[in-house]
């Protein structure tokens, strides 16, 4: 099968039924809607996922890769977004446009999926602005003010990184190549011996990246988005095109960083690792709203990613990307459970005491989904960030050892304990969560026993989301148990870039 033909079918089931999707809710087919187009996802995600097993990497089109890292994040992305249609599905039924709605994170996926491929600045351009477009009229979804609000943020935000894409673009293309493929950029960052102004076109792509990474500086839009769009919304939106950015941005680094000026390329991303370590976790222990927090603590973990492509390591950048979306589509299905459990709940940490006696087996699956999220073995999460922090600690240590360069080898020490630290921290806003769950007095008005009967109608109304987050929570258990039995190398190997 031909490279380009496998190309065609990693996306093409998904941007079918995103299509189909979009012609039945004009007829207000919502159901068929939503089920064709969670069908084309799945099917995309489960070829994208054998493509990445088993084929060896080839080019399609000249603009785009299969194999490996490139159809195993694709994968991904278009699996998880069918996830956060089965989990919302009563929201996305039960309301006029719900359809469209699924439609248009089918768009979204199919985007997000060839960000991770591409190997033409072009292309990038384009899929990522097709996301994008998709992200503001999810978020603008909501109908709400703080939604209207937060799509304009976004918005005009995403129109600068742009911007400032189109200008790294312009200087490349215009002034050093003749085409945007990474092929002929590659000689040009290797030929480079003085900062240039190809240098500084670098990274001005690195910076538009980093914004759709939801990277410190260019963070703000993300707790805002994902804090008023529809929790079943957000789900996806926290992970699919931060999941492509991330890939597409590791990858370019590895471009950019081929020459003899990689030092400061590097240096610059990890500042911003680092920077992101910080301001997210603070950020998140700051919060009392539940999706906010999670919005924060999303810009810490893109920080522990970027420790990934500072090393230059776009499968361990990419791997760790993964533990984090697995996870992060769970916590927030979780606020669309809870919204059905407790149709009172008013979206804060302190508002869910007692749910873990009033909904065990939700509140259980988002335990194994926040502990994941913090590291703690042996959950997925743990080893994405174990490799991570030890592939930082290993170049750092050969560095030293070799008598090379001090500075990197110090930025990536630092990196590393900047890393460990904000895991530490990142147990306060996660452990709120469950401190809420367990430990706190459940509301007087759910003691007395009065709504006993409305609560067990609410938790049946929400079984279908429950069942979505118990799936991701078992698969972060299940996965966390592989390298015990076959080591790390097991779950990295199809993210290699092959």
């Amino acid at each position: 099968m031909s490279p380009s033909l496998i190309f065609v079918l990693q996306l093409g089931p998904a941007l079918a039924g995103g299509v189909i999707a979009l012609a039945l809710d004009a007829f207000d087919r919502r159901a068929a809607a939503v089920v064709f187009a969670g069908l084309g996802l799945v099917l995309s995600g489960g070829f994208a996922f054998l493509v990445g097993a088993n084929a060896q990497g080839a080019t399609a089109f000249e603009v785009a890769r299969i194999g490996g890292a490139f159809s195993t994040v694709p994968g991904l992305i278009a699996v998880l977004a069918a996830v956060s249609l089965w989990g919302g599905w009563r929201q996305f039924v039960g309301r006029p446009g719900g359809g469209s709605s699924a439609a248009l994170i089918a768009f979204a996926a199919v985007a997000s999926a060839a960000v991770a491929q591409t190997l033409d600045l072009l292309l990038l351009l384009v899929t990522l602005e097709t996301a994008a477009a998709a992200g503001y009229a999810l978020v603008a979804d909501a109908k709400t003010k703080r939604s209207d609000e937060a799509a304009m943020k976004y918005f005009i935000q995403g129109a600068i990184a742009t911007g400032v894409f189109f200008m790294g673009l312009a200087i490349l293309v215009g002034g050093f190549v003749p085409s945007a493929a990474y092929g002929e950029l590659a000689g040009v960052f290797q030929e480079l011996t003085a900062p240039t102004a190809a240098l500084a076109g670098a990274l001005m792509i690195v910076v538009a990246l980093a914004f759709k990474s939801s990277l410190v500086p260019f963070h703000t839009w993300a707790p805002d988005a994902y804090e008023s769009a529809r929790p079943e919304v957000s789900s996806f939106l926290a992970v699919g095109p931060k999941l492509g950015a991330i890939g597409a941005m590791a990858l370019f680094m590895v471009l950019v960083a081929s020459g003899p000026l990689a030092e400061r390329v590097v240096v610059v991303v990890a500042v911003v690792a680092g920077l992101s370590i910080l301001v997210g976790s603070l950020g998140a222990l700051r919060q009392s709203s539940y999706t906010r927090m999670l919005g924060y603590a999303g810009v810490a973990q893109a920080g522990y990613a970027a420790i990934g492509m500072a090393v230059l390591d776009p499968a361990v950048a990419t791997f760790f990307a993964a533990t984090y979306a697995i996870a992060t589509a769970g916590t927030f299905l979780a606020a669309t459970a809870f919204r059905r459990v407790r149709p009172e709940w008013d979206g804060s940490i302190r508002d869910l005491a007692g749910m873990g006696k009033r909904a065990p087996g939700l509140s259980l699956s988002l335990t194994a989904l926040l502990v994941s999220l913090a590291g703690i073995p042996p959950l997925l999460g743990f080893w994405g960030k174990f490799e991570v922090f030890a592939r930082a600690i290993t170049v750092s240590t050969q560095m030293f050892s070799a008598g090379g360069d001090t500075l990197l080898g110090w930025t990536y020490a630092i990196l590393a304990a900047a890393g460990i630290v904000g895991s530490v921290v990142s147990l306060g806003y996660y452990g709120s969560v469950l401190q809420a769950l367990y430990l706190a007095d459940s509301p007087a008005a759910q003691d007395d026993g009065s709504d006993s009967d409305d609560a067990s109608d609410s938790a049946g109304e929400a079984s279908v989301t429950v069942g979505a987050v118990a799936a991701l929570a078992i698969a972060v258990v299940l996965l966390g148990l592989v390298p015990i039995f076959l080591g790390a190398s097991a779950l990295i190997v199809p993210f290699t870039v092959r």
